[in-house]
């Protein structure tokens, strides 16, 4: 189906989602006086699109962009969005140094993928487009008020140090960003893997929103969050295990058991492999590390009890 035939998915004629563009999914909510965009499209083709879709769907200006993190592939399409327009862009400060500190390193990694995946003119028009950095950052939690909707901006941390999820409490949706991936491997560089499973047993547990949208993938209920649930707690429990054993730790079959959960385009498999590997050293490393520290505690502590007696 070729773009200009697609209709985004529709949530109660307020909220619109598209899941189907290359990387990330996106979303935008009308609210009384303008659209709201929730990340952008990182093909600049696709974000002139999702447009024009909008201002088909309601001829209303983009008011503000939110960036759920400070992914690449979130946060290169804002320009192309409000046409260079000004309005409000939005993230956590912690997602502002990052943002910035990408550069053109950045940038040019999405132009890589680009290319990777046959989109050489939208590489060469990605590379003419300028990086819009955030102009209202916050540390806590944000309330939008554009007219109905309300949009509540909350900072989670977990799955990176400046994620947020934006909840519409009159519609019962939730988009959480990168918390929830369904169609590609969460990307473990920056995790706190612990805060991260309590924040998917919330959205599991249907204690957040009754409609989750994934950071990349479909629309889900509380339960279809369950393959990142698992394969984080399987992880989890995998180096929790393996951290501080005297033998040292085979890789390879961990790689290997985790690039199984999510599908992985061919051309993209070694990078995935790569930054497997890198997470699990990440994670083993500071769980090691974490043991040696409670066990230094432990020693003292009966040191301490045999002076007494």
């Amino acid at each position: 189906m070729g773009l200009e035939e697609k209709l985004p998915l529709s949530l109660d004629a307020r909220i619109f989602v598209e899941d189907q563009l290359y990387f990330s999914t996106v979303g935008a909510v009308r609210t009384e006086r303008g659209w709201v965009c929730i990340d952008t499209p990182a093909d600049p083709l696709h974000a002139a699109w999702w447009r024009q879709t909008l201002k088909t769907i309601a001829p209303l200006p983009i008011l503000a962009v939110i960036y759920t993190d400070a992914g690449r592939d979130r946060v290169l399409g804002t320009a192309i969005l409000m046409e260079e327009r000004p309005g409000l862009v939005i993230a956590h400060h912690q997602a502002f140094d990052r943002i910035k500190s990408h550069g053109e390193i950045g940038r040019q990694q999405v132009m890589d993928a680009l290319i990777n995946v046959g989109q050489s003119e939208s590489a060469e028009l990605l590379n003419r487009t300028p990086l819009v950095l955030p102009n209202l950052t916050f540390s806590d939690r944000l309330i939008l008020n554009f007219g109905s909707p309300a949009l509540i901006l909350e900072h989670v941390d977990g799955a990176s140090p400046g994620q947020i999820w934006v909840r519409i409490p009159e519609h019962d949706v939730v988009f959480v960003g990168d918390t929830v991936t369904l169609n590609a491997h969460p990307n473990l560089s920056e995790a706190d893997l612990e805060r991260w499973l309590e924040q998917l047993r919330q959205l599991h547990a249907g204690r957040v929103a009754r409609r989750v949208i994934p950071g990349r993938g479909p629309l889900v209920e509380p339960k279809g969050v369950s393959p990142v649930l698992d394969y984080l707690k399987t992880l989890l429990k995998r180096v929790k295990t393996l951290a501080g054993g005297r033998r040292k730790v085979e890789l390879g079959p961990l790689v290997n058991e985790f690039m199984a959960y999510f599908p992985v385009p061919e051309h993209d498999r070694e990078r995935i492999q790569r930054r497997i590997r890198l997470s699990l050293e990440r994670l083993l490393e500071l769980y090691a590390e974490g043991k040696k520290m409670e066990a230094g505690k432990a020693a003292m502590a009966k040191a301490g009890s045999r002076k007494k007696t």
